[in-house]
């Protein structure tokens, strides 16, 4: 990974705290990439206004019981990350199947039609 390396000292209480943390959630591959994460995460919660970042991000407040249910979900295995439960969810809502068709139709057309011109 490219970047400059920083130093952190932590009490051992709080490096334990992690890698409970790390440990429980796979979408964390290891205390750098919490850490990489919850900085980015403070910062932006902070600043009010997300940081120029090349993936689309989108933060929103979860209801407690329906956050309670989806780690849940995660724990039990139905879902690898909490962020991917949220994306089904988008998907279905956003993306219903004849959408997907539809989108899948006009991209076969087009490339048809450039294979036409071949």
């Amino acid at each position: 990974m490219d970047g400059e390396r920083i130093s952190l000292r932590l009490e051992a209480e709080d490096l334990e705290l992690i890698d409970e943390f790390v440990e429980k959630r796979p979408e964390y591959s290891n205390r750098s990439h919490l850490a990489r994460i919850a900085i980015r995460s403070f910062i932006e919660h902070d600043v009010g206004s997300p940081i120029r970042s090349s993936e689309n991000r989108v933060s929103i407040k979860v209801p407690g019981a329906i956050h309670s249910m989806i780690e849940r979900m995660v724990e039990m295995g139905y879902y690898t990350s909490f962020e991917a439960a949220v994306e089904e969810v988008l998907r279905k809502e956003f993306l219903p199947r004849e959408k997907m068709e539809d989108v899948k139709g006009k991209i076969f057309d087009e490339e048809k039609k450039i294979l036409e011109r071949m």
